[in-house]
């Protein structure tokens, strides 16, 4: 089991990362709470019963609401069933959230306490490896909108994570691979040896391999932590977790949350983003053909060769929350392990990132 700590100026807490992580010891922050769980319909039964077994003997009262999760339903109607229950239940400003699944039920559990009675406290049990590399760590609480991603939120901080590494092996393929994504963007960005160690271990990490995969969450964990523990509120450093995610946002709602999941677009962000920082930043093409190929090693199913229609694309990313004023901002790579914040792009520059992937 592995500890890493969020130090914030106000409300740190700890990131547990191992197996059999739900236990009266890891929860005893909940005895006589008042506690909601709000688990995602996906999650096996095995661990709902689990966790709610443990919640009904240790909480003074404790409910469960089911959600279905998709970013269609990352919506306001979600979100006031959450604030419903509450109220019907008379929850007061002492109770606890439990978020039981994805990124999605992260985000909107997340959401649902700092807007229930101006904020209340929640935890995080991430059951996939996006959650748990990704949603559940750094305090960005949101919910979706009909013309963009997560345009509705605040930043939230839980009280504590727990990643336990035995649940990914109920996932799909596909899950693994939408969590590779943001694992590689982690060693993208900030460590160039994580990247090397990543090109060897990847099977090991696709097979779930549970010594490897502990690691890889603790590594794209510490990465993570430092960077929101220098900048919680995204005005600088943090900026750089979005790499990819400029053109990857776009791309979502391009195929309307339908056509490609999160990791998938953030995984062909990546590229154009490399794409443009070989224009920008002299990007070595040696450098990007090794992360073409970890990318494409992470993600088998995805054909990394689509012609978007650049105009649309740049319209969406106009909508989209990363930008400074009226420039968009993207976060490029000098190389390997380094990047930086960019705003002053040519845009004939972003439509040819766009046209790399034809």
């Amino acid at each position: 089991m592995k500890k890493v700590k969020v130090n914030l100026k106000n409300n740190s807490y700890k990131v547990i990362v191992g197996s059999n992580l739900v236990n009266e010891e890891n929860l005893k922050i909940l005895k006589n709470k008042e506690v909601l769980l709000v688990v995602d319909k996906n999650v096996p039964s095995q661990y709902k019963e689990l966790i709610t077994k443990q919640l009904i003997n240790m909480s003074s009262c404790c409910q469960t609401l089911e959600i279905k999760p998709s970013e269609t339903n990352k919506n306001t109607k979600t979100l006031d069933k959450i604030h419903s229950k509450l109220i019907e239940e008379r929850y007061s400003r002492d109770c606890i959230l439990i978020g039981l699944g994805g990124g999605i039920t992260c985000d909107i559990t997340g959401f649902a306490a700092a807007t229930y009675q101006r904020g209340v406290d929640f935890i995080l049990f991430p059951s996939t490896l996006l959650s748990q590399v990704d949603a559940s760590v750094g305090g960005k609480t949101a919910i979706n909108h009909p013309q963009g991603k997560n345009m509705i939120g605040a930043f939230h901080q839980p009280i504590e994570v727990f990643a336990d590494v035995d649940i990914l092996s109920s996932l799909p393929d596909i899950e693994i691979s939408n969590g590779l994504s943001e694992v590689i963007k982690h060693a993208l960005i900030a460590d160039k040896d994580y990247f090397s160690w990543l090109e060897i271990n990847l099977k090991n990490i696709t097979s779930l391999d549970s010594t490897s995969l502990e690691h890889a969450i603790t590594k794209s964990i510490e990465i993570k932590a430092k960077i929101v523990s220098e900048d919680e509120k995204e005005k600088g450093i943090r900026k750089l977790l979005n790499f990819g995610h400029t053109f990857g946002h776009a791309i979502e709602l391009y195929g309307k949350f339908r056509k490609f999941s999160h990791g998938q677009s953030v995984a062909l962000g990546m590229l154009m983003a490399m794409e443009l920082s070989r224009e920008e930043e002299k990007f070595k093409e040696e450098d990007l053909n090794r992360a073409r190929e970890l990318i494409q090693e992470a993600n088998p199913t995805l054909n990394l060769s689509n012609n978007f229609d650049e105009e649309k694309l740049i319209e969406n990313m106009s909508v989209d929350k990363k930008r400074a004023g009226n420039q968009l901002i993207f976060i490029i790579l000098e190389k390997i392990g380094k990047a930086k914040i960019k705003t002053d792009i040519d845009e004939s520059k972003i439509v040819k990132a766009i046209k790399s992937l034809v």
